[in-house]
């Protein structure tokens, strides 16, 4: 394959894989606005439902009772399930995300190494200091997409660790808000 073949297939496999990306992130995107919107609607039915029973409630006792019980524990459990949800979302999209950027740096590794392989052999005889620079370059260029790659699987990383704390606490809010209304 000549050069210029290799690098019209890079670029036509980088522009595959930056389209891929976008994808993956309009997808969570859609999946998330899909959750707002159920949560949304379900916001909306349980306001019609608390204002139907304040409605039909015969004395103040009976009132503060229906309350008291269904609206902590409606809306504990409501957070949890969103939350869990949520994280599951990004969770996802972070992964689809990771596995697309890991193949294009994979993909970036190969193409350097076939370009410096081939530089290396289309070398005159007697070119030693220059083929040591190409295997230095190399070398740097290898560190540099680790780097890079550890870079990448520092911000998963960090982008997954919040989520994950939240759904401890989105558990025990159910628990904490029957205990407050007993």
């Amino acid at each position: 394959m000549n050069p210029t073949e290799q690098l019209q297939a890079i670029q036509k496999a980088e522009l595959e894989s930056a389209f891929a990306l976008s994808q993956t992130l309009f997808r969570g995107f859609e999946q998330m606005t899909q959750l707002q919107m159920q949560v949304m609607r379900d916001m909306a039915q349980h306001a019609a439902q608390a204002v139907e029973s304040t409605l039909s409630a015969r004395d103040v006792q009976s009132l503060l009772n229906t309350q008291a019980q269904g609206a902590p524990q409606a809306g504990g459990e409501a957070a949890m399930a969103y939350v869990q949800k949520l994280a599951q979302i990004v969770s996802a999209t972070q992964a689809e995300m990771a596995e697309t950027l890991q193949s294009s740096l994979n993909r970036l590794q190969t193409s350097l190494q076939d370009s410096a392989s081939q530089g290396v052999t289309a070398l005159p005889a007697g070119a030693e200091p220059v083929q040591a620079l190409f295997q230095s370059a190399m070398q740097f260029t290898n560190q540099a997409v680790e780097a890079m790659q550890n870079a990448q699987q520092q911000a998963s990383s960090l982008m997954s660790a919040p989520l994950q704390s939240l759904a401890p606490a989105a558990k025990k809010a159910p628990s904490a808000a029957r205990k407050r209304s007993n």
